[in-house]
């Protein structure tokens, strides 16, 4: 180990790559789908809920594997579920610049889905948490804000490059993004966890055995059958698939109703930017928040502003409003990412953070996959999205009298 990685606290490499692989996963992100769905849609003739499906369909399988990536962070830590997906992602993009058919399309994204939804979002999520205690926000916000720094640069150069030259080309950029920024970073940095080289969490200097035995009595080993008995993590869990389902509803479909509201194809894609760009501030402060007040009222608030992002967006029809609901979709996405496993953390500690966030990450993927295909539907039936985004809001509006409910437990 070199001089510089002996005088700085290993976490922050750690974070440091999982905020890498983070910033590369954007080639799995709806918010970039969307900018291929209509030069994809003209090219093969396919409607938004054949596109929708995809997105959905991985979703869904990314759900099943989530919880049994947990727990393997848990147990081994998460450079190889790190790896495994950043190369999934690599491989389902290349075929993608290929694709002909719409069983192609299906294959190649449902893979791209299942590595973002099933391996790289629940391990990226966690590792802070697995590193940090007492600067647990700031480093998890970090690696949100990798999340988010990822869509600011790739919507705006996939729509450069789709542009130049087209669609398939864009498809090849993101894959040779996640391989030299996501998976080569990955693996030769992320480390299970601080005992395992000797150090303290947080880095403080004492020795491995001391640091076991004061993570032990900070952070108590609580059985995963005792948690789940909980109320309180029953009423996070299904707030969480709530919010994702109304949120997720919306970035699919986002460029097209906003080119059907009038606004130009790079007027609408600029707005992902400053979602993105108020999503990374909002990563950053959230995890800043979350060390002096309360997770949970945070995400109330998230919730809170979710419901009132989308009136904004029914409404909107010029600049000015699509870039406040920007502003506001930004701070809400990210802030839910951030502070979510920092939730789970503060209520159950870090020992099986993993293994409870594989099964929360599940129940938000399932909604990522109801979102996009609900709206999808109610816009092929109906001509316009707007009875479907009025239907989101009330179901953000619901997830937040869940968590308010939601009290520490006692375990």
């Amino acid at each position: 180990m070199n001089t510089t990685l002996r005088k700085t606290y290993y976490g922050w490499w750690v974070v440091a790559a999982a905020s890498s692989i983070s910033f590369a996963n954007a080639a799995t992100a709806i918010s970039i789908l969307t900018v291929f769905v209509v030069p994809m849609s003209q090219e093969f003739g396919w409607n938004r809920t054949e596109v929708a499906g995809a997105t959905s369909l991985g979703a869904v399988l990314g759900a099943g594997l989530a919880p049994f990536t947990g727990r393997a962070v848990d147990r081994f830590g998460a450079r190889v579920t790190l790896v495994a997906g950043g190369l999934i992602v690599v491989a389902g993009c290349l075929y993608l610049s290929s694709a002909q058919a719409l069983a192609g399309f299906y294959a190649a994204f449902t893979a791209v889905r299942i590595a973002d939804q099933g391996l790289i979002q629940v391990s990226a999520s966690v590792t802070a948490g697995k590193w940090f205690a007492r600067y647990r926000g700031r480093a998890t916000g970090l690696v949100m804000l990798g999340n988010a720094g990822g869509v600011i640069v790739m919507a705006p150069l996939v729509q450069i490059v789709i542009s130049a030259w087209d669609w398939r080309a864009a498809w090849v950029m993101l894959a040779g993004v996640m391989l030299v920024v996501g998976a080569v970073p990955a693996l030769l940095l992320v480390r299970r966890q601080p005992e395992d080289l000797g150090l303290r969490v947080d880095g403080d200097g004492i020795s491995a055995a001391t640091a076991g035995s004061e993570a032990s009595a900070a952070d108590p080993d609580v059985d995963l059958s005792m948690i789940f008995r909980t109320p309180s993590f029953w009423l996070i869990l299904v707030s969480l698939f709530l919010v994702a389902t109304a949120t997720s509803g919306i970035g699919l479909h986002l460029v097209p109703h906003l080119t059907q509201q009038g606004l130009s194809a790079g007027a609408a894609v600029a707005a992902i930017s400053v979602m993105s760009i108020s999503g990374a501030l909002a990563a950053l402060a959230c995890g800043l928040l979350a060390e002096r007040a309360p997770p949970r009222l945070l995400l109330v608030m998230g919730y809170l502003l979710a419901a009132a992002s989308m009136w904004v967006l029914m409404r909107a029809d010029d600049l000015p409003e699509t870039y406040l609901f920007a502003v506001m979709q930004g701070i809400v996405g990210a802030g839910i990412n951030t502070l979510a496993p920092i939730l789970w953390a503060d209520y159950y500690g870090r020992r099986s953070l993993g293994s409870i966030f594989g099964v929360s990450r599940a129940a938000q993927v399932v909604g990522f996959a109801v979102g996009p295909l609900a709206s999808a539907v109610v816009y092929d039936r109906t001509g316009d999205y707007q009875g479907a985004f009025l239907a989101l809001a009330a179901v953000a509006l619901l997830a937040t009298v869940l968590l308010a409910a939601a009290r520490r437990p006692r375990v």
